[in-house]
């Protein structure tokens, strides 16, 4: 799919420049389609395919509880997925898990994140940045010229998704203003 390869695209050039990617989303529905697409690359067996080696030497982060739970759920329920997700049960591959795939529980393991430089995916809720672990991501990130912010889902007028995707030059985070 087009978006799929235009986030990987996104996803190794931000983090060759050390990097991270940052992608607010919604915690039930939407990580779980962004774990499932990454799935794609990361287990990809293909031996002699450097992108894909390249990738998966990327640890992803999901930095929300209550994304972590419905990605529980999910995989608990395996039998109500559409053919394709369920071909790939079939193949013994659980399409919500893959090596390099991490959930943060604590809000120490997510501060940890931002104390890291290693080059990262991180989704972190809300998705609409208005709540939530998103926000400590963003105030990390944002003005980091060698990260990035990937938005995958609608922002309504008014909000801090709306604000950064309508290219504002400064929004305040948390209190603080990030230019």
């Amino acid at each position: 799919d087009e978006r799929s390869e235009e986030l990987i695209n996104i996803i190794l050039k931000t983090t060759k420049r050390g990097g991270n990617v940052i992608i607010p989303s919604f915690a039930v529905g939407r990580t779980q389609e962004i774990i499932y697409e990454l799935n794609k690359y990361y287990d990809n067996k293909c031996s002699n395919c450097k992108r894909e080696n390249e990738l998966r030497k990327i640890p992803v982060y999901v930095d929300s509880p209550l994304a972590t739970k419905a990605t529980e759920i999910f995989r608990n329920n395996a039998n109500v997925f559409d053919d394709e997700a369920k071909q790939f049960f079939l193949k013994g591959d659980n399409p919500l898990n893959f090596e390099n795939l991490h959930f943060t529980q604590s809000v120490e393991e997510s501060k940890a994140l931002n104390l890291n430089n290693e080059p990262k995916i991180i989704s972190s809720a809300s998705g609409m940045c208005e709540a939530g672990r998103i926000k400590h991501q963003l105030k990390h990130n944002l003005w980091r010229k060698d990260s990035s912010i990937v938005f995958v889902g609608y922002q309504a007028e008014g909000t801090l998704g709306r604000k950064i995707v309508n290219g504002e030059k400064e929004v305040k985070v948390l209190g603080e203003d990030i230019y």
